[in-house]
């Protein structure tokens, strides 16, 4: 009785513990993911290519940029995809194009 009641208990701890290590690293990707966002759409703004920049720090995230908003406030919008370990995890940032020559 205790072999099958410990086999049990050893298949739910292992079951829990490798779904929250696997909860914590797709977390970990989320964090990743909006951060790459925010430097990528921080470079858009200044001027300079985000979407290399995006490249060089993380050749696998798949990266695009839109230019949106009016001639008064030009707004740039990026959005990062990377492959979780759980499901695909996404960050969006959206920055204010910065006036030329400030």
């Amino acid at each position: 009785m205790n072999t099958v009641e410990g086999a049990i208990v050893l298949s739910a701890i292992t079951l829990v513990a490798g779904g929250s290590a696997a909860g914590l690293v797709t977390m970990s990707q989320a964090a990743s993911a909006q951060s790459l966002a925010r430097t990528a759409a921080r470079a858009e703004a200044r001027g300079g290519d985000g979407v290399a920049l995006a490249r060089q720090i993380d050749a696998t995230a798949a990266v695009s940029t839109s230019r949106e908003g009016s001639a008064e406030a030009p707004l740039v919008r990026v959005k990062v995809t990377k492959d979780g370990a759980l499901f695909d995890v996404h960050g969006e940032a959206v920055t204010l194009v910065e006036p030329d020559g400030e």
